[in-house]
């Protein structure tokens, strides 16, 4: 996620809370939509350790969607297409949703 050594402590953890809050909401509508029932430990499970995993340089972004898709897939009963197509739906929204809220803290000014 952060590629440049110029980001300050407080940046990036504003950074990473801002997209893990988006994909955690995102991931929750994405779930209710394709009616993938998991309980609300096990879809903080996830949430956690696909942003955790995202953390890891060059791949992470990437090796995070398959590690939800895994994780949900190991705890739901649904069908792996159904999966896929959750964490799919999930990426697009994160996407917006991370967007929209940086530019929210950008405005406000909490960051430059």
């Amino acid at each position: 996620m952060f590629y440049d050594p110029n980001h300050s402590l407080w940046y990036m953890v504003v950074f990473w809370t801002t997209v893990t809050a988006g994909f955690g909401f995102s991931l929750h509508l994405a779930l209710k939509l394709a009616r993938i029932e998991l309980e609300r430990a096990a879809e903080i499970v996830v949430i956690i350790a696909s942003s955790l995993v995202a953390l890891i340089p060059a791949i992470g972004p990437y090796l995070a969607f398959i590690v939800a898709i895994f994780l949900i897939y190991r705890m739901a009963d649904s069908s792996l297409g159904i999966v896929i197509a959750a964490v799919v739906a999930t990426r697009f929204l994160a996407i917006l949703i991370a967007i929209a809220a940086l530019r929210g803290l950008t405005a406000l000014g909490v960051l430059k």
